[in-house]
């Protein structure tokens, strides 16, 4: 410790490393809130605030608080070389940062769970994506729970993590460094894998959807946009080892692995609500998509209404259906046809079906002539819409 430290100082003028957990984690957290705001304001719009977003605003409070320990923590310690810090301040830095652990911890597996509700909302129509989305859970909440409990038993008591005179009188006793090293270890494995499987499972989930390439690739860009945040997760593993040498600027190197996991929290929380967010905006540049004061007149004879082209509200009166088709329990459609149906290739033109119709030469696209009846229900508690014509 540098003798020229005020021993009376209780706080450091935050620089270089200390400088940029403050403003990165202001700035990470502003923008977190405004994207959580943004899906939550959506979701509660439609009417369609469920457990994922739950989750997120959780998360959100929790990461929060633990912006507001991170730089509290750059003010006394964490980020800055020993030489720079008084006795007072080389135990306030670890007290902080312990508590910093324990609240991020809590709001990155709260956040990756959110991820993990509305992937399972998406793909709950098969067994198999469900148990994979599940054991994504389990994996993400026994890391919590190993990280938790660990950090909260390396010390006992667990003011000896910063009290070395708890130690050295006997009190207090902590484990070996190598457990730190492999609680983090551990820690950032099951992360990785995690956001992996926030990759693999997006893609599993639309490989089997009839939709345009260009539109699964955004989809699936949106879903798989939390993955990001592994990239933070990689930067901060090299930093894990310095444990071992606690007495060398400990907490100058640990500062690295706040800042990228204050980063990496922030990816998650802008991530979830990237989808809603794109929707915002979208109602924001056209009001009549949101029920704007003055929509278009619908004429039910000269238009054609798909799946999700066109809000509820510009029909009926059930706001909110189809607003997001990931959504289930909300909103259902059914069509019912009548007549032989040809399968059409991928990537196949109508062009050889309109000019050989009639003939008896094989078609290469999908034709049918049938009378149908769309049916629109919400729910048991809302009232049901029919459409009915005769089409091609």
């Amino acid at each position: 410790m540098n003798d020229i430290i005020d021993p009376s100082a209780r706080q450091v003028q935050p620089e270089g490393l200390s400088l940029a957990i403050v403003v990165v984690s202001l700035l990470c957290l502003f923008f977190s809130i405004l994207a959580v705001a943004g899906r939550t304001y959506v979701r509660l719009d439609d009417g369609l605030f469920g457990l994922d977003d739950g989750l997120v605003v959780i998360g959100t409070l929790a990461y929060a608080a633990d912006v507001g320990i991170a730089v509290y923590a750059a003010h006394v310690g964490v980020g800055t070389v020993n030489a720079k810090l008084n006795a007072w301040m080389m135990e306030e830095a670890p007290k902080f940062f312990t508590v910093w652990i324990l609240v991020y911890v809590i709001s990155l597996a709260t956040l990756k769970s959110s991820i993990c509700v509305t992937l399972l909302r998406i793909g709950s129509a098969k067994d198999s994506l469900r148990i994979a989305v599940r054991v994504l859970l389990a994996i993400t909440w026994a890391s919590f729970t190993v990280t938790f409990v660990g950090v909260l038993l390396y010390c006992r008591p667990i003011e000896a993590n910063w009290d070395v005179s708890l130690i050295l009188e006997g009190k207090g006793s902590c484990a070996d460094t190598k457990v730190m090293i492999g609680l983090s270890h551990t820690a950032t494995a099951s992360t990785l894998l995690t956001d992996l499987g926030c990759v693999v499972l997006p893609g599993m989930i639309l490989w089997n959807i009839q939709m345009e390439r260009r539109a699964k690739l955004s989809v699936f860009a949106l879903l798989s946009f939390a993955s990001l945040a592994s990239i933070m997760t990689i930067c901060r593993a090299p930093f894990i080892s310095h444990y071992a040498t606690p007495q060398e600027d400990l907490m100058y190197w640990v500062g690295h692995i706040v800042l990228f996991s204050t980063i990496e929290t922030a990816i998650a929380c802008i991530a979830s609500s990237v989808p809603m967010i794109r929707l915002f905006f979208v109602r924001t540049r056209a009001p009549g998509l949101s029920g704007g004061k003055s929509p278009e007149p619908f004429n039910a004879s000269s238009s054609i209404i798909t799946f999700g082209s066109m809000p509820l509200d510009r029909v009926g009166k059930s706001k909110g259906m189809f607003r997001n088709p990931t959504d289930q329990g909300r909103s259902y459609a059914s069509a019912h046809a009548k007549g032989d149906w040809e399968r059409l290739q991928d990537a196949a033109s109508d062009k050889d079906l309109l000019e050989d119709h009639g003939s008896s030469k094989q078609a290469k696209g999908i034709r049918a002539d049938y009378t149908y009846s769309v049916e629109l229900s919400h729910s048991p508690k809302h009232a049901t819409g029919f459409l009915d014509g005769n089409g091609k």
